[in-house]
This record gives C-alpha cells, structure tokens and sequence, in this order.
C-alpha cells in the first residue's frame, strides 16, 4: 500500500486543500548540520525532527510544512569564535560547519511561519526542533506571544523532541545513546560507529562526540526504534489534545505579513535580552530569566 502523502510540498493544491479540512494541524521541523562526534552525519538534529514529523503525521493526519534545515547558534565555545574552533578552510577562515544563522533571524522566521500557517486554515500547529538546549523555550515564548497579540485561536504547541520520548530513562543528549540511537533507526547509512578519527582542526570539544563506555549499552538500531515509537505516540496525543481543545472564532482573519512584522519588532524588542545573552553572560549563566508579559507591560 502506498504511503499517504503527507509533506505541503509534494501535494497538488487541491490534495494540500482537501487534508486541512480533514485534519488541520501542521508540523513544522527545525534543525541544523553540525557535528555529532565523527560517528554521526552533520545533519541529525533536523533529519531525526523531519522523520518523525512525517511519521506522526503519517499515523495521525497531518500536513508536514516545507523543510527548513537551519537554525541556532553558535556558540563561541562549541562553535567558530575566530581563536582556533571550526574547520580551517582553504581561505585560512575558521568555519563551523553548521548551517547556523543568527537567533534573530530564526525567530523572525518562526513567527512569519506560525502566521502562514494561521493563514492557510490550519487549527493546530506542532513546531518540533530536533536541536534543543534552550531554543525550545523561546519557540514556546513566541507561540504565546502570537496568540496573546493576535487573539488567534490557532492552537500552537512547541518542544524539543526529547520531550516527547515515553520511555523511562531515555533523555536527550548530544551525540549520544539517544541521538545516535535515534538516527540509526532512521537513517542507518548515517552512523558508523568505527568511525573514531575527528580532525584535528575541529578539536575534542567541537566535535563533542561521546566515548561509549564498554560496560554500557552501545547506541543500537533498537533501542532507536523503541524511542522513535514512543515519540509518534506522544505527538498523535498532543495532536488530538490542540485539535480538541480548538475553539473557532466567527469572522477570524490571520494577521497579514506585516502585521507580523508589527508582532515580531514588539516581541524582540520585549524579550531579546532573554535568547540573546552576552558571551560572558552565557559562560558565567547570568543568562536573565523572563519575568512573564504582566512584568513587561504586556497584558
């Protein structure tokens, strides 16, 4: 049996049309290509988020938004800084070899997004970032922020993929029994454990590949399979729980594209000094905590 189509891109108008009125949530994937250990391709973070968006939405209706492989940060001590991290290229430029851009950027972009998806009559929206640490917070800021400034009743529900992993003792990790599990389910072409050399040029710390320990389990295509299973289950009940919870607005109208831009310059202007915090600020964890929209005039 054929699988269903399930990615906006792939559809004719009419197939993309026809799937909103019968199940109207979308599922939006963020990652990046950086390095996971010299065992893992540059690109699970967005590979392990794409795959399970279009399983869920394979299993529980849904469309899957066009892909969108780019993200945040990078971070002097894990990424280039211009004093000796990242891949010397042949211009003699340290390079990190992710595909990063700056936080303002991405978040601008998830808003216009989470507006484009208010537009086209989706009721729900599941943004699933597959690189986490803290950026999964803000994506849940901004969701709040659009509904709060907007009074849209899109139902809008932002994570980490971790966060949906139903078994006990699983967390995430960078590069580790989780992530490699993960991609080894999905994409086995794309682990390959006897790979141990890292460049030179990209050091220890850049690489940030973990030394599994030989009285511990290995990462393995099983245990990914299970973890992936467990993720799908999480997403179909926060699906059936937004469409559930979706109240319809007579006379509702998206806001337009610069309306979002309006929506945007208030919520950086808001919040910036909360995903945006100084080198020194970062490495000290003085990052300021967000003292909610009441503290911030914003009712």
């Amino acid at each position: 049996m054929p699988m269903r189509k399930v990615r906006w891109e792939d559809m004719f108008p009419d197939e993309l049309f026809e799937e909103i009125q019968r199940n109207p949530v979308v599922y939006m994937a963020y990652g990046l290509a950086e390095p996971h250990g010299a065992y893992n391709a540059l690109g699970l973070d967005w590979l392990k988020a794409q795959s399970l968006a279009e399983m869920a939405a394979q299993s529980h209706g849904g469309v899957v938004a066009p892909p969108f492989a780019w993200h945040i940060q990078e971070r002097p001590e894990f990424h280039d800084d211009g004093h000796g991290h990242g891949w010397l290229v042949d211009s003699g430029v340290k390079q990190s070899l992710a595909s990063a851009i700056p936080s303002a950027l991405f978040y601008q972009m998830a808003l216009h997004q989470i507006r484009a998806f208010d537009a086209r009559g989706f009721r729900a929206a599941i943004l699933i970032t597959g690189h986490y640490g803290g950026p999964e917070r803000i994506l849940r800021l901004l969701c709040d922020f659009y509904t709060r400034r907007t009074g849209s009743p899109i139902r809008l529900h932002a994570l980490a993929d971790w966060e949906c992993i139903g078994l006990e003792d699983v967390q995430g990790d960078h590069a580790g029994i989780t992530e490699t599990s993960q991609l080894m389910a999905l994409r086995p072409d794309l682990v390959d454990l006897d790979r141990k050399k890292v460049p030179r040029e990209l050091g220890e710390r850049y690489a940030a590949g973990v030394s599994f320990d030989a009285g511990e389990p290995p990462p393995s295509r099983e245990l990914g399979e299970r973890i992936i299973q467990s993720q799908v289950v999480s997403l179909g009940k926060i699906q059936r729980g937004l469409l559930e919870s979706y109240e319809s607005l007579e006379g509702w109208t998206a806001p337009t594209s610069n309306d979002a831009d309006d929506i945007w310059h208030r919520f950086e202007q808001l919040t910036r000094k909360y995903w945006s915090p100084t080198y020194e600020e970062y490495r000290a964890g003085n990052v300021p905590e967000f003292p909610g929209w009441e503290a911030l005039g914003e009712y």
